[in-house]
């Protein structure tokens, strides 16, 4: 990493949508990137995407929102509870950008990106999917499954405090230098003003694992099952360690896909764009602007 998330090598926007005050990061010019966060507590614009803002910027304008109840927008209730209603809720953010853009979505986002691409394809020119399990499998049963809804095993929710914070961060990269003060701060700043929200949220969608899987599915059937549906180029981007679907958990989604491509990072976790930001940039890239 070349700098530290303080320097802030974008610019803070906000735009009504639907009434809500939505902030979003921008940097760049050129072809719009637009990359959606993750659906945990902390998960924000900055979080997921802070680290590749400057190297994805040289090339294209790059957009990172925050959703209803995510980072600096504020969340209502309970409308802006199911995954359905997140996807729907991007849409209009996209509609505001007044033309088609190349979408990527982290994690819960990778279940986002595939919704919008279903739901209004003219929005969508081409898809990444960063080591995304709820886009890519159902959540798994118990015990195993306990881990990614609201229990006390999983997402309990309890109020962050730094130490904790920092304490999460140093497992949940492999390269434990990412966890500076600055990122420390800000994972905490996002977990603090979101923490009440993310509870009701997730007691709400997740408090077991057949509503987890019910607010995950699309049509009747997990997102992933209409993957053969899309005509669009989409690059998986995955890494080898990462926490929650593997490489392996991802083969269903790849060979559901006829324009599909797939690149592997090892010695990263959950967010490997932001362990490895210019070699993730220039994946991205490539693909992007293959023929």
């Amino acid at each position: 990493m070349d700098y530290s998330l303080s320097d802030e090598p974008w610019t803070d926007r906000y735009i009504q949508i639907d009434g809500v005050e939505t902030h979003y990061i921008e940097a760049g010019t050129g072809e719009p990137v637009v990359l959606v966060h993750g659906g945990g507590m902390g998960s924000c614009g900055a979080v997921n995407y802070g680290d590749v803002m400057e190297p994805m910027s040289a090339h294209y304008r790059v957009i990172a929102p925050d959703l209803a109840g995510f980072g600096e927008t504020p969340g209502r209730c309970p409308e802006d509870y199911p995954a359905e209603a997140q996807g729907d809720f991007l849409i209009e953010f996209l509609k505001t950008l007044n033309e088609p853009v190349h979408l990527g979505g982290n994690s819960h986002g990778g279940w986002l990106v595939q919704y919008v691409a279903h739901e209004a394809p003219e929005l969508v020119r081409r898809m990444i999917i960063i080591n995304s399990l709820n886009g890519c499998m159902p959540i798994p049963p118990a015990p195993e499954g306990y881990q990614y809804i609201y229990h006390e095993e999983g997402h309990a929710h309890k109020e962050p405090t730094l130490e904790d914070v920092r304490e999460n961060l140093m497992e949940f990269y492999s390269d434990t230098g990412l966890v500076t003060d600055e990122r420390v701060e800000l994972f905490y700043e996002m977990s603090a003003r979101n923490h009440k929200f993310a509870e009701k949220r997730s007691a709400a969608v997740t408090s077991t694992i057949g509503d987890a899987n019910e607010n995950l599915s699309y049509r009747g059937d997990h997102i992933s099952e209409h993957a053969d549906e899309l005509s669009l180029p989409v690059l998986l981007t995955w890494s080898r360690e990462n926490r929650g679907a593997t490489p392996e958990d991802a083969m269903p989604l790849f060979n559901r896909i006829d324009n599909v491509e797939m690149h592997i990072f090892s010695g990263a976790k959950h967010h490997v764009q932001a362990e490895y930001p210019h070699a993730w940039t220039n994946v991205v890239q490539r693909f992007l602007e293959r023929d």
